[in-house]
């Protein structure tokens, strides 16, 4: 009689583990398009040995553990890799808008204007008491410092909006460093209490990479189930379920500076070493402000020669020429402007070299364009800002490059990630159709040892 009944908790047993078995291929198929989800198995072992004519046999089954099938690697790739992207995006995004800003290829930009500038000292050089030649060159003069303005005013633009973005990033990265060490204590209550904490693990690595696209990190997981994140420079931001958040301060520049929340003195923009904080700052403290001084330098210098030379002639009615652009006042290129008197009157424009109302100072001026003004004496003001051009198309190229093949490198590592971790329904329909038959044949047993004990009962 004690063996039907062995039989019979071994049918509950392979009942119980299908059961379970198709629970968690039900739920793989339900979250095969869910973020995040990683695909899970329940592993079965043969329950304790029993003794049956002095011979051990294993008796039934059961489930030992809900699986989370993944690749701890790919996943640590993947966490790495996510702070590279960010950085190159963030890079791509800005130079894309930086790229617009300074377009020449359908005319009307600062080398237009410049052209226009030094022509209407040429035409004010052959007619130097021409109305029409002195109107224009006032004009063409007033549009060349607006479009200074205008391109330094865009560029500052973009360093106070990626600012703004610096400020709101590290708000983010607070939350997420808050919902990791949240979770943290919740996976380790679950561990210790054997709780299935599968889904939680799900989200917190889900977290692991968001967390990364803002800054770059390691972690460390401990055996209690707790991620332990650390910036690159080892500094903790989450330990078991404790963070340390990040905050900014005011630089005395106008900018954001990003420190630690309980030393707030020390900027720590060097130590961030990847991610779209660091793409951030490295575009608004480093790139665009290069950009910005390159376009200063240029205007200071085409100031500083121009203003040199009007000084040395005589307007119309025989007065010493003055500044003909103001001085740059404190945001360089964003102060550009011709000066007040000559706009109010092109007759004082000091076209020329003497009292005779000769036109050769315009002429002299016209000649600034070509003389080696920059970079050391080696560069005209045109070749100059050819130059800075240049540069800017070499680095909007950079960065595509750059963020193509990022975002190449992940979409390799998701793939791989998939094939270890994502759900295939073909697979878990398989898995379904599987366990239903073990549970159908569990069924039968169950059914023979009713058969057997009836019989029994009969027989007595």
């Amino acid at each position: 009689m004690s063996g039907i009944y062995q039989i019979l908790n071994t049918a509950k047993s392979a009942f119980l583990a299908s059961q379970i078995s198709m629970e968690v291929a039900g739920s793989n198929v339900a979250n095969a398009s869910t973020p995040g989800y990683v695909r899970q198995r329940a592993v079965l072992a043969a329950t304790s040995p029993g003794q049956l004519a002095d011979n051990a046999i294993q008796s039934g089954v059961e489930v030992t553990t809900i699986e989370r099938l993944y690749d701890r690697f790919i996943e640590f790739q993947m966490v790495e890799q996510s702070s590279q992207v960010g950085e190159a995006e963030i890079r791509r995004e800005n130079f894309d808008r930086i790229e617009a800003i300074v377009n020449e290829t359908d005319g009307g930009g600062l080398n237009e204007m410049l052209n226009r500038f030094w022509t209407a000292w040429e035409d004010l050089s052959a007619n130097p008491t021409g109305q029409v030649e002195r109107t224009a060159l006032a004009n063409a003069a007033d549009n060349l410092t607006a479009m200074f303005r205008e391109y330094a005013g865009e560029l500052g633009g973009v360093q106070a909006d990626l600012n703004v973005q610096v400020d709101a990033a590290v708000t983010e990265l607070n939350g997420y460093l808050s919902d990791l060490a949240d979770l943290n204590d919740k996976i380790v209550q679950g561990v210790s209490g054997g709780v299935n904490v599968n889904n939680l693990q799900d989200q917190r690595s889900a977290l692991l990479k968001k967390t990364a696209e803002l800054i770059d990190i390691q972690y460390v997981e401990e055996t209690g189930g707790a991620v332990n994140v650390f910036t690159a420079d080892g500094r903790a931001l989450v330990q078991q379920g404790r963070s340390w958040p990040l905050a900014v301060r005011d630089n005395g520049a106008g900018f954001f500076d990003v420190v630690y929340a309980d030393n707030p003195t020390v900027s720590i923009n060097d130590d961030i070493g990847g991610g779209k904080l660091s793409g951030m700052l490295g575009m608004r403290d480093t790139t665009v402000a290069g950009y910005l001084a390159e376009l200063d330098e240029l205007a200071g210098t085409l100031i500083s020669a121009v203003n040199v030379q009007h000084a040395a002639g005589y307007d119309t009615t025989g007065n010493a020429g003055g500044n003909f652009f103001d001085p740059l006042g404190t945001t360089g290129a964003r102060d550009m402007q011709v000066s007040a008197t000559i706009l109010n009157d092109p007759n004082r424009i000091a076209a020329a070299a003497s009292v005779n109302g000769d036109g050769d100072n315009a002429r002299a001026i016209g000649g600034i364009k070509d003389r080696l003004l920059l970079n050391g004496g080696v560069s005209t003001l045109g070749e100059f800002y050819a130059a800075l051009v240049g540069q800017i198309g070499q680095d909007v190229a950079e960065a595509g490059r750059r963020a193509g093949h990022e975002t190449s490198v992940m979409t390799q590592m998701t793939n791989a990630w998939e094939q270890a971790s994502g759900v295939s329904t073909d697979e878990e329909m398989m898995n379904l159709i599987k366990y239903q038959m073990g549970y159908q044949a569990a069924a039968k047993l169950a059914g023979a040892a009713d058969e057997m004990l009836q019989s029994l009962l009969e027989l007595v």
